[in-house]
């Protein structure tokens, strides 16, 4: 049997040169027991639900932390295509004007204090408008109110999406987080994070392991006739830093493992100047009924 050598090998047994050898080396495992037991104990004391918050608390300060969450307005542009049944069903330059405003002191608030117009000609004549809960189609013809479904569906994804949640819910009371563990996205490791508010209301964030960045969600969506669930989800990819903010170019939306809707960034800015009438409606237009 071969033996395994030791620090004492060679020395007198029972010596006082063996012993000190001995004694010195019982010391250093000694003196490493405490940080060791420290470390175990600090993994051990993290549950799953204060890891999910953690890691999306580090997800803030990757985005630029007070900067992200003091953002004014965002203006997006670039190209956007729509899918029908993985077929292409429109084409346009889009750009995007975002508003952020302070969030409503009733946590019940039925809409949300951000405001958005889309606008999708480079003559500006063609948009939808969202604002204090109304939304419109605006075309050459006038404005025309958007169907109170597609309002709804407009709330649900903006609750959900994951830029508006960490900057408005992030701290919403009886929020429940939890870290479900690592899981590979398009050969990316990330985190899965369930949330799930007080309304029973769930999604799922994913966050890259390098940095904490964003890198998709998801979230089931019931639809209000028929309560037939679907799966809504998004996609986040090639991060820039605006203005210290670090934004997503690409965004990719699913519904049920189709695409729907794509968006591939060509400039973004963070809190430009603004005319006031960005997002309202122009008293001018004609007002059209909503369509049947």
């Amino acid at each position: 049997m071969t033996k395994t050598a030791t620090a004492t090998d060679g020395l007198e047994p029972g010596s006082r040169a063996q012993r000190a050898v001995w004694l010195t080396s019982r010391r250093k495992v000694l003196s490493l027991a405490p940080a060791a037991f420290a470390f175990g104990k600090v993994l051990k004391a993290e549950s799953r639900q204060e890891r999910g918050r953690r890691l999306l608390g580090e997800c803030i300060e990757a985005l630029g932390g007070e900067r992200f969450l003091q953002i004014r307005d965002v203006v997006r542009s670039g190209r956007a295509y729509s899918f029908y049944r993985a077929n292409v069903r429109g084409l346009a330059r889009i750009t995007i004007y975002e508003n952020f405003g302070p969030l409503e002191e009733d946590p019940e608030a039925d809409w949300l204090p951000v405001s958005r117009r889309e606008v999708y000609t480079e003559k500006g004549d063609y948009y939808n408008l969202f604002e204090n809960g109304q939304g419109w189609e605006v075309t050459f013809r006038g404005a025309r109110p958007l169907p109170q479904e597609r309002m709804n569906r407009y709330r649900e994804s903006t609750r959900c999406d994951i830029f508006y949640f960490l900057r408005y819910r992030f701290d919403e009371p009886d929020m429940y987080y939890y870290h479900r563990g690592t899981e590979i996205i398009d050969n990316v490791p990330t985190d899965a994070i369930d949330v799930t508010d007080r309304l029973g209301e769930g999604v799922t964030y994913f966050l890259r392991q390098s940095d904490r960045l964003p890198v998709q969600q998801v979230y089931q969506r019931r639809d209000p006739r028929t309560r037939i669930p679907s799966e809504e989800k998004s996609a986040f990819s090639k991060y820039r830093e605006v203005s210290g903010v670090i934004l997503p170019w690409n965004i990719r939306r699913e519904v049920d493992g189709e695409k729907a809707f794509e968006l591939f960034g060509r400039t973004a800015e963070v809190n430009p100047r603004l005319d006031a009438s960005t997002y309202s409606l122009d008293k001018r237009l004609t007002l059209l009924p909503e369509s049947p």
